[in-house]
């Protein structure tokens, strides 16, 4: 018996559905793509922030611990206010608002000078880091 010849409707079927067998994974592979990429961003987005946010609560922590000592009448206590500022400068975590109130301390305490002005020195490398995005 004789083979029934296939309809031009069951032709294009046939060939759509071999073009559809190799598109789709194309398709899923782009989007998927495309969301990974999208995720991706939106994670170090979230990262950045995460981190941008621990940073400012350090400062605050070192600010808060730092103005008692800074603004005590005791000469060491400042000292070591000033010691511990350009310590955490070096670490990129001092509260730079305080630069400021450090270079008065260093004009109206002159015994303090040295240590004021390596105090805003390290402020100024931190702030120079941070500029370079080197946080």
């Amino acid at each position: 018996m004789a083979e029934p010849t296939q309809s031009n409707l069951d032709n294009r079927l046939d060939q759509l559905s071999k073009i559809a067998s190799i598109l789709l994974p194309l398709v899923v592979a782009v989007v998927g793509g495309l969301y990974t990429y999208e995720k991706d961003k939106s994670d170090a987005r979230t990262l950045q922030r995460e981190q941008r946010r621990d940073l400012q609560q350090i400062q605050y922590g070192n600010l808060t611990a730092l103005i008692p000592l800074l603004t005590s009448q005791d000469s060491s206590s400042r000292l070591l206010g000033m010691e511990i500022f350009t310590s955490e400068a070096k670490k990129r975590e001092a509260p730079l608002d305080l630069v400021p109130s450090i270079k008065r301390l260093g004009i109206e305490h002159p015994e303090s000078q040295s240590q004021a002005t390596a105090a805003v020195a390290a402020a100024n490398g931190q702030s120079a880091a941070q500029k370079s995005g080197g946080q």
